[in-house]
């Protein structure tokens, strides 16, 4: 067989191999290739957080799914939401409770959608969680959990729910949504740049005028953008103080959380609010020290107080 024939072989096989449908190997993840069975697909979602610095009836999670099955969610006979509240919060007592039947619905519940998938729009209002926990709004404690785990049931009996459900179906391509979270906590928002005046410098140096930046950390905590609130500059040249320094904001009680700076050395503080000033006296192991007033943007009162 000589070289051009044998390339011309070759060449057909490799066609034929690269044609071949390798399932193992789909690009593609589909509902067929994840299994049979069926789950609600987040359509709309809402605020899970009931908000504490408000009342009962301020807070109602939304949200609505389509039902997906081998026939749009026409084979859904029921969806089930059960709750389990967490008390998470020792300060007073453990009322947990649950799991219990918080809701049902059925196909007369549902209505159809304009892509043909069966739907409904479900609503949680907090005074209904909290009723069906046998526990009021008053004794509610940041931390607290309302759990909530949904449940399809086919025609056939088979139920599906997040135990029995791949983490692809519940991930963010297919939109699963079996179980979740209506958290009660405040909603705080102290990020902002203010205007700060620190005197009493250790240094010697005359009362600063500058700004400082409260910078978010996240649930609730935070972090001056510098802890001399301006102090490092006349005694320095320039300069910040950062580190392990924070302080945490629970239902407009702030308390500080951290007190070790990028150095390793100490800082301890008395603070107080009177209206729209904020005075921290700080002082650290290295020597450094200051008394420093923060003022509330447009002359307002701090929303917060001192633990």
């Amino acid at each position: 067989m000589n070289k051009f024939k044998f390339s011309i072989i070759l060449g057909a096989v490799l066609v034929m191999l690269s044609g071949c449908k390798d399932e193992d190997l789909a690009p593609i993840i589909t509902f067929d290739s994840a299994g049979k069975g069926a789950y609600p697909r987040i359509v709309e979602d809402g605020n899970t957080l009931i908000n504490l610095l408000l009342d009962a009836s301020a807070s109602t999670y939304e949200y609505t799914v389509e039902f997906v099955d081998l026939q749009q969610g026409e084979l859904i006979a029921e969806y089930t939401l059960e709750m389990t509240y967490e008390d998470n919060n020792p300060d007073n007592g453990d009322a947990s409770a649950g799991p219990v039947v918080f809701a049902t619905f059925g196909q007369s519940d549902f209505t159809t959608n304009a892509d043909g998938f069966r739907e409904i729009t479900v609503s949680i209002p907090a005074s209904e969680a909290i009723a069906a926990a046998g526990t009021s709004f008053d004794d509610l404690r940041a931390g607290d959990n309302f759990v909530f785990d949904g449940t399809v049931t086919l025609e056939d009996g088979s139920q599906f729910g997040a135990e029995n459900s791949s983490s692809t179906v519940r991930g963010a391509a297919f939109g699963g949504h079996f179980d979740f979270t209506m958290p009660a906590a405040c909603p705080s928002d102290l990020t902002g740049t203010y205007d700060v005046t620190t005197s009493d410098i250790w240094c010697g140096a005359d009362p600063v005028t500058t700004t400082v930046d409260i910078v978010a950390l996240g649930g609730g905590s935070y972090e001056f953008s510098d802890w001399s609130f301006g102090a490092y500059g006349p005694c320095y040249g320039g300069g910040s103080a950062g580190g392990d320094l924070n302080f945490k904001d629970v239902c407009t009680v702030v308390s500080f959380t951290g007190f070790t700076d990028s150095f390793g050395d100490t800082w301890t503080y008395d603070s107080s609010i009177d209206g729209s000033e904020w005075t921290i006296t700080w002082e650290n192991t290295y020597g450094e020290s200051g008394s420093s007033v923060i003022t509330y943007t447009g002359g307002a009162d701090w929303p917060i107080t001192l633990e």
